[in-house]
């Protein structure tokens, strides 16, 4: 693996963003320089600083509202600027007054890790913020929306005694928005199939197929997350990662005055709303259904998010859901 490492070059970022998502949480678990830390971006790719002069010199025209993107599995901040038209970031600021912020992170982590690391991050970037914070925005792309469920939830009580002084709370009570791209809220099908493989592996008496039963079980705690749509420590500490049936689920605590938009993609181009395609029940937008991305666990489940706007984008992958005209139309409406 580390020999593996090795070979990628030092310069690329997608190719290391790949390398975390399947084993990044070894890769930390080393002190591996490969490891991916978690930081925050501007738009170009720039490293923002933490320090409250350095980081008003790298963001002269920071407003009061920020805006903070989270990329999902296998990727960085560079999924937001896919394809040739501007990022959801440059149109929200052009269109909405707001300041937008990518993070980068190892997303072979645990989910809970990541999202612990970045509540504390972000009470740190409000800290330092160049003017007075009044509203944060957050947008995740798939695993990134998990990643801001669970910031959300260890953000709560942040706030140290001197943030609390200077009128500066925990972050979380500043949200007023959220928006949810493809995200595996009810779980990924794939990582799902993943696991049932490796189970079948290693049920035959062939040391080929159980060799391959062990690669699969080697991927990392990140994607093994994925499964359920994992948020919380308490979703995977002290229980079986292999376990094929899903633990009743830990309360996740959410901004009360939040605004949730959940957007799902559709591999199929037309869909009818009362008889959607079978591709599009099974698939979704290859990675993620509708109703896993709408937070709808089953008949006999609450969903997720009571009072979320739901947008379903056909013809539109998993991955363009990060950087699509008709995507960002959804999003800037309902803004």
């Amino acid at each position: 693996m580390i020999s593996l490492a090795r070979s990628l070059p030092a310069s690329g970022t997608e190719a290391r963003a790949v390398l975390n998502g399947l084993v990044g949480d070894v890769l930390a678990e080393q002190g591996s320089s490969f490891a991916v830390p978690l930081t925050f971006h501007d738009g170009s790719g720039e490293e923002l600083p933490l320090d409250p002069e350095r980081l008003r010199a790298a963001l002269p025209d920071a407003t009061r509202r920020l805006v903070v993107f989270v990329h999902g599995l296998m990727s960085s901040d560079s999924v937001w600027r896919l394809g040739r038209q501007p990022s959801y970031g440059e149109s929200l600021a052009r269109d909405r007054g707001v300041t937008p912020v990518y993070v980068r992170y190892n997303t072979g982590r645990h989910i809970s890790t990541n999202g612990r690391e970045l509540a504390a991050m972000l009470q740190a970037l409000v800290r330092a913020w160049p003017c007075p914070v009044d509203e944060v925005d957050l947008v995740g792309h798939s695993m990134g929306g998990l990643v801001i469920r669970s910031a959300c939830h260890y953000g709560r009580h942040r706030a140290t005694l001197r943030d609390r002084l200077r009128r500066r709370g925990p972050w979380p009570a500043k949200v007023r928005r959220v928006v949810l791209l493809g995200v595996p809220n009810g779980g990924a099908g794939l990582e799902v199939v993943a696991n049932l493989t490796s189970l079948a592996l290693w049920s035959l008496p062939i040391p080929v197929t159980r060799l391959i039963g062990l690669g699969l079980d080697r991927r990392s705690a990140g994607i093994k997350d994925l499964r359920w749509g994992s948020v919380l420590d308490e979703d995977w500490v002290e229980r079986d990662p292999g376990g094929t049936e899903r633990h009743p689920r830990h309360p996740v605590h959410v901004p009360r005055h939040a605004d949730y938009l959940l957007v799902a993609g559709s591999l199929t181009a037309q869909l009818d709303a009362d008889r959607p395609p079978m591709v599009n029940r099974l698939l979704g937008d290859a990675l993620v259904t509708a109703s896993s991305a709408h937070g709808v666990l089953g008949a006999d489940e609450p969903a997720l998010f009571r009072k979320a706007t739901v947008r379903l984008c056909p013809g539109v992958n998993h991955v363009a859901l990060a950087n699509r005209p008709e995507v960002y139309e959804e999003i800037t409406s309902w803004w």
